[in-house]
């Protein structure tokens, strides 16, 4: 194996299209990370094969802060519904619990939509368990569009420091597998095709259009990379990663 990286930021998504949480440690399984994006709000009116209620619809959804009460154990590889509980803070402060009828009808009347909420043990991503993100690529953006990028904004799992610092490292490894750490093993499989999602600053949800313009004209309109995971195991900051 050759090294070719480190993990330097790891991140889940308790709810979908929600704040994203950093972690220091994780479990990895064939569904992607314990706990990513288990919960998700389904549009009612939306006949499309995309369902979801995310920020495209609503930009201020990424303001709204989940939080689990007592999180998945990093040893538990299937934790009980109850290590689920999550509780979330809207952005004026006000606390809600997942799966409380009220906290649907406050989005409901917040963002005009009729809402059912979703909860599978299964990650609800858009395209494959784990996502991948170099943090040379993050960099090099933020140069071409001349806007400080917060790498929030991109909602990736794995934010990899790679040896080499070369941006967009991770497209030339689609169809490599990656070792991150002692056991997890991922095949990185697709480019990451982005929406407008990555227009939005994680603090304020204000738009910059300019971000996705970029990424459409410069690098077809993908950015970062996703991956299945061949082998389940824990992974923590600051691990290696290697090339198989």
């Amino acid at each position: 194996m050759e090294r070719i990286g480190q993990l330097s930021i790891l991140r889940r998504y308790p709810v979908k299209s929600m704040a994203g949480e950093d972690l220091e440690e994780a479990r990895v399984g064939f569904a992607g990370l314990i706990g990513d994006r288990v919960f998700a709000f389904i549009d009612n009116r939306n006949r499309s094969n995309f369902p979801w209620m995310t920020a495209r619809q609503g930009r201020e959804l990424i303001l709204f802060r989940p939080r689990f009460l007592d999180p998945p154990a990093i040893e538990d590889e299937n934790p009980d519904a109850a290590r689920y509980a999550v509780e979330v803070t809207t952005p004026e402060g006000e606390n809600f619990h997942m799966g409380d009828s009220r906290f649907t009808r406050y989005l409901e009347e917040r963002f005009g939509r009729s809402l059912r909420l979703r909860f599978s043990e299964r990650c609800q991503t858009d395209a494959r368990p784990v996502s991948v993100l170099g943090l040379s690529t993050a960099s090099a953006l933020s140069k071409e569009t001349g806007i400080s990028l917060d790498t929030r904004r991109f909602r990736a799992n794995f934010y990899v420091r790679w040896d080499n610092d070369q941006p967009y490292y991770e497209d030339d490894l689609i169809g490599h597998e990656l070792q991150i750490g002692d056991t997890v093993i991922l095949k990185l499989v697709k480019k990451d095709e982005r929406c407008v999602m990555i227009t939005l600053d994680p603090e304020t949800a204000a738009p910059s259009p300019t971000v996705l313009q970029t990424v459409a004209l410069r690098h077809q309109g993908c950015l970062g990379v996703y991956g299945a995971v061949l082998r389940e195991g824990i992974v923590r900051i600051n691990n290696p990663v290697h090339l198989i």
